[in-house]
């Protein structure tokens, strides 16, 4: 499998991908290959339209861009943040679901490309 070129921006829930955007989750958020990222309030958190976009995007595309991230805790160990250090791959995924109660949850299914 030929690594590909991911490209995101900082402050983006984006990366592109041979010209094709497509949204990074983090692997912080995986075991095995369940996705649970339980999107807690934050202060100054993302708005309910970029969230929206967000999971609309995955829902559509059925693809994600897996990131290695540094994780920000607030001094209780709670995660307030990423600082993304690298691509990892691009991964289907399936079962996607959003409730603002629980999260974002979805399942991987295959591995599509390495990233470089």
């Amino acid at each position: 499998m030929t690594a590909k070129k991911a490209i995101g921006q900082r402050g983006s829930w984006f990366a592109n991908v041979d010209g094709k955007e497509l949204p990074c989750v983090h692997k912080h958020w995986l075991k095995g290959l369940a996705y649970h990222d339980p999107f807690k309030p934050l202060v100054n958190g993302p708005s309910p339209a970029k969230i929206h976009e967000y999971v609309q995007a995955i829902q559509r595309e059925k693809q994600v861009v897996l990131t290695n991230d540094a994780v920000l805790c607030d001094p209780q160990g709670m995660v307030k943040g990423f600082t993304r250090q690298n691509y990892i791959a691009v991964f289907a995924v399936e079962n996607v679901k959003f409730d603002p109660s629980t999260g974002l949850k979805f399942t991987i299914t295959s591995r599509l490309s390495d990233l470089q």
